[in-house]
């Protein structure tokens, strides 16, 4: 017996890479609702899952850190995704990457099957975790997992499961063909031909977010631009200012025409300063808008796979013998498209949000593009000088080919931030407008949830 136990443990359960399945839970995780792939690869009936703590199928090699970062996420009304390796009731096991979405009163959980290198990473580092809670408790855990994730190039648990999804959804994308019901399928219940609409409705809003799913690296490459290049620019900064202490201590040591070296230095310490303060509030802006673009990022990802999982969801019952019972079935349908709707009107407040701190972003560049222009100006007029001086032992030329050099690699910098910013501006702007057809489809996609339920009364 203990050996048949051994061995269903070792064996993994049949999951492939193209199913998904989801659960519906109370807050306090009592399960509701799920598809018929959930109960499938649970090894439970649908009897014993419904009424039970999704902790039913909780594997002992889970640490308990993951799962009170779950609950931290959730109980502030924020989603989460993690790596799960969940048991079945056979003992078997099976890894997911379980995404949770607080929805009203209840939470809904949307499963993919992992396949990339993070869950490798992340096989390894849940037995560390497992082994610190096991000398110092939960504490000890929480403690290393900064540790952990930090070795593995993140800086947080958040922008962790937000690289994750990303990972996960761009290899489904490119490795999983998604199903797709024939356009003159044929189902024996009058109440599932009436999801054929639903069905077409939930297909075309899958193209629409594949779309702005494709834009995810777009948003990356400003995010990582506006972080690097606004670091960059904070340097030159500090470097200027250094250059404009110089040259305000060199002029006093010009015996003839000092005076004249001394108002540039001047000019150029004030300059300094400006610059300074002007680069410190475009650092600020940045600092928001790398924010929202790492919620946007988890936004588009999240809602491209919750429409996926309408789309599977009707297909599964829709193809299959399943016995869900039509109540049930409209509730879990309308649960997730109310899911996809909410995340739709996050996502056009972001929208708005971005277009306002980018233009913020731009309109401070050109300004510290117009400081560095008059510095420049003061950089040529102190070459000139600086030519025309006798006092070899001041070099006032290097102090002014320095700045020159400092301007020349500012305003580089800020080239490539109006360069990039005024292209995402552009792109954010023309899918602000597009979001107006989207909104028009899910309207679509609620009237004709609505009509079914009114059908079904």
């Amino acid at each position: 017996m203990e050996k048949t136990e051994h061995t269903l443990a070792l064996k993994e359960a049949k999951f492939e890479f193209n199913e998904l399945f989801f659960s519906i839970t109370d807050q306090d995780s009592t399960i509701r609702s799920g598809n018929d792939v959930f109960v499938r690869i649970s090894g439970y009936t649908k009897e014993e899952l419904i009424g039970s703590f999704h902790n039913i199928i909780r594997h002992p090699e889970m640490p308990r850190i993951v799962f009170k970062t779950f609950w931290d996420y959730l109980q502030a009304n924020k989603p989460i995704v993690a790596y799960v390796k969940n048991k079945t009731k056979q003992g078997s096991y099976y890894w997911v990457l379980a995404a949770v979405f607080p929805l009203k009163d209840r939470y809904i959980s949307i499963r993919i099957k992992p396949n990339t290198k993070l869950l490798a990473a992340v096989k390894e580092l849940y037995p560390k975790l497992l082994k610190a809670e096991s000398i110092g408790g939960m504490d000890e855990s929480a403690r290393i997992l900064p540790e952990l994730l930090q070795a593995l190039g993140y800086d947080s648990y958040e922008l962790f499961m937000n690289d994750a999804l990303l990972q996960e959804l761009n290899w489904r994308q490119n490795n999983v063909s998604p199903s797709i019901i024939d356009e003159d399928y044929h189902v024996l219940s009058p109440y599932l031909k009436k999801l054929k609409s639903v069905y077409g409705y939930s297909r075309e809003l899958m193209s629409r977010y594949d779309e702005w799913f494709e834009k995810i690296d777009l948003f990356t490459q400003v995010k990582s631009t506006f972080e690097e290049k606004g670091q960059k620019l904070r340097e030159l900064a500090r470097d200027i200012v250094f250059l404009s202490l110089n040259a305000s201590v060199s002029s006093y040591k010009v015996e003839s025409g000092g005076e004249t070296f001394g108002v540039l230095a001047s000019d150029i310490r004030f300059n300094a300063k400006e610059n300074e303060t002007l680069i410190n509030r475009i650092d600020t802006i940045v600092q928001n808008f790398s924010d929202a673009l790492n919620t946007v990022i988890f936004a588009v990802a999240g809602m491209r796979l919750q429409i996926e999982m309408v789309t599977y969801f009707i297909q599964e019952v829709s193809t299959k013998n399943s016995e869900i019972q039509m109540p049930e079935l409209i509730d879990n349908i309308s649960d997730l498209v109310t899911l996809v709707s909410q995340y739709a009107d996050k996502f056009k407040q972001l929208q708005i949000t971005l277009d306002q701190e980018i233009q913020e972003a731009l309109k401070n560049l050109n300004q510290l593009e117009q400081q560095m222009m008059y510095l420049g100006y003061i950089q040529i007029y102190g070459i000139i000088e600086a030519a025309g001086s006798h006092d070899e032992s001041v070099r006032f030329g290097v102090i002014f080919s320095q700045l020159k050099s400092l301007v020349h690699e500012t305003t580089t910098e800020i080239e490539v931030m109006q360069k990039i910013g005024g292209r995402f501006s552009a792109e954010n702007r023309n899918m602000i407008e597009k979001s107006k057809e989207i909104d028009l489809r899910l309207r679509y996609l609620k009237e004709e949830i609505s009509a079914i339920m009114q059908y079904e009364e």
